[in-house]
C-alpha cells in the first residue's frame, strides 16, 4: 500500500509543481513530502492491523480463511484504497499535467511574440512529452500489475463460503495467487525500467549520473594518498563527500522541477 500512495502522492507533487498557482507550487517541497510520508505510513499502518488479528496458517496457505467480515473488510480497502483510489489520482494528475504545460506553452509563445519555434521552446516541448509519456506508462503498468491480484482477492473473499475443496483446487488458488501477488509486487520495482526503456532524457542523465560517480570515485582513489618528500598524507573522505552528495541529487525529478520553476519570472502569477 505504501508503495502505491507515495507514488500517487509523486504524481500529485509533480501536479503542484507544474501549477501556475504560487502558493501550490509551494507545497512541492522536501519539508512537505516528509510529512506525507509520515503521515501515509501511521494511517496505512493502522488500517492494515486487522491482518495482525486475523491472519490464520492452515497447511501451506496464510491468509484469512475462516472469517467472512474479515475477508470482505480486507477484499474492500485492498480494492479501493490499493486500486481504486490510486488509479483515479494518477490519471487525474496526469490531465492536468498535461492542462498546465500547455498553458504554460501558450504564455510563453505569447510572451516572446514570435511565430517560429525556438531550440530551447522545442526542447521544452520535447520534455513535457516524455513526461506525460512516464506518466501515462506508469498508469498502464500499474492498472495491469495489479487488476489480477484484485481479481484474486475478489475470488477468494467469495471462496470463503465454500470450505470443502479438492486438493486440485486449493493447488490452483495456491499458484494463481502466487502469480497475482507476484506481478503486484513487480510494480514498485518496474519504474526505474519503464523510464529507461521509455525516456530519452532520463537515459541521458542517467549516463551523466554514472560518469560523474565514476569520475568522482577515481579521483578520490588516485587523490586519498597524496605522496611528499618523506610522508604520506592521507586526505580525509569529507573533501569528496560533498561533490559525491551534489552528483547524486541530479535524478530526473529534481531536474523536473528546475524546468519547471525557471519559467517562473517570465510567467505571470495568476
Amino acid at each position: 500500500m505504501l508503495s502505491r500512495w507515495f507514488v500517487s502522492f509523486a504524481c500529485i507533487d509533480r501536479y503542484a509543481l507544474s501549477s501556475d498557482n504560487v502558493r501550490l507550487r509551494r507545497l512541492g517541497n522536501t519539508r512537505t513530502a516528509y510529512r506525507i510520508i509520515i503521515v501515509i505510513t501511521i494511517v496505512w499502518t493502522i488500517i492494515c492491523s486487522h491482518r495482525l488479528i486475523f491472519y490464520e496458517i492452515k497447511g501451506n496457505v496464510c491468509g484469512i480463511l475462516t472469517n467472512t467480515g474479515a475477508a470482505m473488510y480486507h477484499a474492500l480497502y485492498v480494492i479501493i484504497g490499493g486500486f481504486i483510489l490510486p488509479t483515479v489520482i494518477m490519471i487525474a494528475c496526469t490531465v492536468l499535467i498535461q492542462r498546465n504545460l500547455a498553458r504554460k506553452r501558450r504564455t510563453r509563445n505569447q510572451l516572446v511574440h514570435v511565430v517560429s519555434t525556438t531550440e530551447r521552446e522545442r526542447k521544452q516541448q520535447s520534455f513535457d512529452r516524455q513526461m506525460l509519456r512516464l506518466l501515462f506508462i506508469q498508469i498502464v503498468s500499474y492498472i495491469i500489475l495489479s487488476l489480477p491480484q484484485m481479481i484474486n482477492l475478489v475470488y477468494n473473499t467469495i471462496a470463503t463460503t465454500f470450505p470443502n475443496k479438492s486438493a486440485d483446487d486449493l493447488a490452483i488458488e495456491g499458484f494463481v495467487a502466487f502469480m497475482a501477488e507476484l506481478m503486484l509486487y513487480v510494480f514498485p520495482v518496474s519504474s526505474f525500467y519503464l523510464y529507461t526503456l521509455t525516456s530519452r532524457t532520463f537515459r541521458t542523465e542517467l549516463i551523466k549520473l554514472f560518469r560523474s560517480i565514476s569520475n568522482c570515485w577515481r579521483q578520490r582513489l588516485n587523490n586519498q594518498i597524496n605522496p611528499t618528500i618523506g610522508a604520506t598524507t592521507i586526505i580525509p573522505y569529507t573533501v569528496y563527500r560533498q561533490p559525491m552528495v551534489r552528483i547524486c541529487e541530479t535524478l530526473i525529478v529534481r531536474q523536473m522541477r528546475n524546468d519547471l520553476n525557471a519559467d517562473d519570472n517570465r510567467i505571470p502569477v495568476h
